[in-house]
């Protein structure tokens, strides 16, 4: 079985089966079956995971409550073993790259990329990285309703009306202020000629004006472009691992088809944007850590192979045996003073 169907399979014994079997209301299990809907939707791991992790039970979630009572599972309860499970793949998600100018995507296909689950949401999406606007996603329709988006110039310049609420197209609602305020800002646009047609995507455009109408209404004219699609990472980590994976595949290739690759091979890197996951770990944790230590490795007993440049202190670098994203606790016990040799060596030895 591939990874992903093990993810679905997993989700399904553990909560979602149980519950279809239990006692519970059939209006909770309908909710049931609805999410199943989407569990069947996710072709990758991340995508899965993601949806998992919008779940809370401080939100005070009814269904969460009655399947509590009757001592079930929920996802506020898997998440964690889930994500330890599919650890090597919980940051293989959909990425705006993975789209292709021309295809058709249904609706939940557009709405995993944006980490939206709700089919009947609004049509821009904003997508942020480290906090700041990365990328908008809209699925626009050419046909009905009081404010029909339209191509101005087939294919390259689209009428594509702002994100709105109760008829007030406000300039100051995310997506659209994204648009308005970010040079640059990547729109990566779906079109459908009806609303019972499949979106195809029409690539990446970008802000060419604003359009005010005397009856309030407000539009973007967006534009083309051409450039080269930025991608959208979940984690840094990814990167390295798949620098990491792709060089032992290299090594492994003969050395002349390496050559010829390299012969015609870019010579700029494609650039990315990537949102880092960061744990705020307790000062008090490496203090102790580095006092324990007293300026030697706890690896290979050596003495810190330098001191900081910034105060003159020992360098050492604290690494926790258990990693945090794992699930390890930012504890003494679990942590332990490595030179920079050390250290690497934990993690790439």
């Amino acid at each position: 079985m591939t990874p992903i169907e093990l993810a679905r399979n997993f989700v399904q014994n553990k909560v979602q089966q149980p519950a279809l079997e239990s006692q519970l209301p059939e209006k909770v299990k309908n909710k049931v079956r609805h999410s199943n809907i989407w569990l069947n939707r996710f072709n990758k791991v991340g995508d899965l995971l993601a949806y998992l992790r919008r779940f809370d039970a401080s939100k005070e979630a009814p269904v969460f409550h009655q399947m509590k009572s009757l001592n079930l599972l929920t996802f506020e309860d898997i998440v964690d073993e889930f994500e330890a499970k599919f650890f090597q793949w919980a940051q293989d998600c959909t990425r705006p790259s993975d789209f292709i100018i021309g295809h058709e995507y249904s609706v939940y296909d557009i709405l995993i990329l944006a980490r939206n689950y709700e089919t009947r949401s609004g049509g821009m999406f904003l997508l942020e990285a480290e906090g700041k606007p990365a990328a908008v996603v809209i699925k626009a329709t050419l046909a009905d309703g009081p404010y029909p988006n339209a191509w101005l110039e087939q294919g390259v310049r689209l009428k594509y009306f702002l994100k709105s609420i109760d008829g007030v197209f406000g300039e100051h609602f995310k997506p659209n202020a994204a648009i308005l305020h970010t040079p640059g800002l990547p729109i990566y646009t779906f079109t459908r000629d009806t609303a019972k047609s499949p979106f195809v995507f029409r690539g990446i455009f970008h802000f060419n004006g604003i359009h005010r109408e005397e009856d309030g209404s407000k539009w973007f004219d967006l534009q083309f472009g051409l450039q080269q699609p930025i991608e959208i990472l979940v984690d840094s980590n990814y990167v390295a691992r798949s620098l990491t994976e792709a060089t032992a595949r290299s090594l492994i290739t003969p050395r002349e088809k390496r050559l010829d690759r390299l012969r015609t091979a870019s010579k700029k890197p494609r650039s990315i944007k990537v949102v880092s996951t960061a744990f705020l770990r307790n000062p008090d944790v490496v203090a102790e850590v580095l006092y324990r230590a007293d300026g030697k490795c706890e690896g290979c007993g050596s003495p810190a192979p330098f001191v900081r440049k910034s105060d003159g202190s020992l360098y050492l670098e604290v690494h926790h045996v258990v990693q945090l994203a794992l699930g390890g606790d930012d504890t003494v016990d679990n942590a332990i003073a490595l030179c920079p040799n050390c250290h690497r060596k934990s993690h790439f030895g």
